[in-house]
């Protein structure tokens, strides 16, 4: 049977469609949509282990939706629940690894044909960063184990990045973080300029990101994106966590031919760009990357920001990209 979804749809599309705003949450007879999450060893240490709960309850705050705040955790792909929920969210990092044993490839299968949505959060991640798990970097495939994974569960299917334009990049929110988002005062920079013109351009156009998608019977089923969820969390009294710093790409006079001579001791790492074209990512193994080579000649370096603007900017950022992935997730 199909995957159920009617407790609540009425009520939740009526009150979507109807009330585009933010307004005062409140409490709906069965809790609200309810999110699966894998968590293959039970018990396990997650680095945003509060990131799913914060962003859900953000969902109730802001939207109209009415979501669980509270995931249900499943550690086998195989439990009967997963068909009495709409949407998986998969942490890859959080993982031990991914590879399953063929019944619950085959239940992956069934859930997506049968309307499940799967969010792979982290089921995008640059080579370069090996196992560090507090950097996000827009790489437009996705990672090598998930490419495997679903080489056997959808022989026939690829992932494909989604275009700047499509939906679920807008499905409520819609460009970038404002003043008013960030609750900073009017005359106050939201970022330096630099770091704001490079946003703006190269880093978060429109409010979007690298993500890839799957479809399965006409309808994208599932999406990989670089490590979101860091960006989801919140303490004990609203202030984000954890802090977020901001890699962006510069350049100056000379810095071609200087970076070219330059003498490196380090590993050089190739990342899909958007254009389908690679960059030469320049690193040193637990290191942060260094300097760029990109496909047209130019090399750039990487800087990094810091500071509590920078920071809310991007948790700003990363929760209005997630609330619109799981309203998508389960308006489609």
């Amino acid at each position: 049977m199909n995957i159920v979804r009617t407790f609540n749809l009425f009520l939740f599309t009526i009150s979507f469609l109807g009330n585009l705003s933010a307004q005062e949450p409140r409490e709906l007879d069965g809790g609200g949509v309810r999110v699966l999450q894998l968590m293959r060893v039970e018990n396990g240490t997650r680095r945003y282990a509060d990131a799913l709960p914060s962003l859900l309850k953000m969902l109730n705050e802001q939207t109209s939706g009415r979501f669980d705040v509270d995931p249900l955790y499943i550690s086998e792909l195989t439990d009967e629940r997963l068909f009495e929920n709409p949407i998986l969210y998969i942490n890859c990092d959080d993982q031990p690894n991914l590879e399953f044993p063929q019944e619950e490839k085959d239940a992956l299968r069934r859930y997506m044909e049968q309307g499940g949505f799967v969010y792979l959060d982290a089921g995008i991640k640059a080579s370069f960063l090996g196992r560090d798990l507090g950097h996000s970097y827009a790489a437009w495939e996705e990672r090598p184990e998930v490419r495997e994974l679903f080489s056997q569960v959808y022989p026939e299917k690829s992932f494909l990045p989604l275009p700047r334009n499509h939906e679920i990049f807008r499905t409520f929110f819609k460009g970038l973080p404002k003043n008013e988002d960030l609750k900073i005062k009017q005359d106050q920079k939201r970022l330096p300029e630099t770091v704001l013109t490079f946003v703006e351009q190269e880093k978060w156009p429109q409010g979007t990101y690298s993500f890839v998608g799957l479809k399965v019977k006409g309808r994208l089923a599932c999406v990989a994106s670089p490590i979101c969820a860091m960006g989801w969390g919140k303490d004990e009294f609203g202030a984000w966590i954890p802090p977020i710093s901001f890699r962006i790409r510069e350049s100056a006079e000379n810095f071609d031919q200087e970076l070219k001579l330059a003498s490196f001791a380090g590993n050089t790492y190739e990342v899909t760009r958007e254009d389908g074209l690679k960059d030469v990512i320049y690193s040193v193994e637990g290191q942060r990357p260094l300097w760029v080579q990109e496909p047209n000649g130019r090399w750039r370096i990487f800087k990094y920001y810091t500071g509590e603007e920078i920071s809310n900017y991007a948790h700003a950022f990363y929760a209005r990209l997630g609330m619109n992935v799981f309203l998508y997730a389960f308006l489609n």
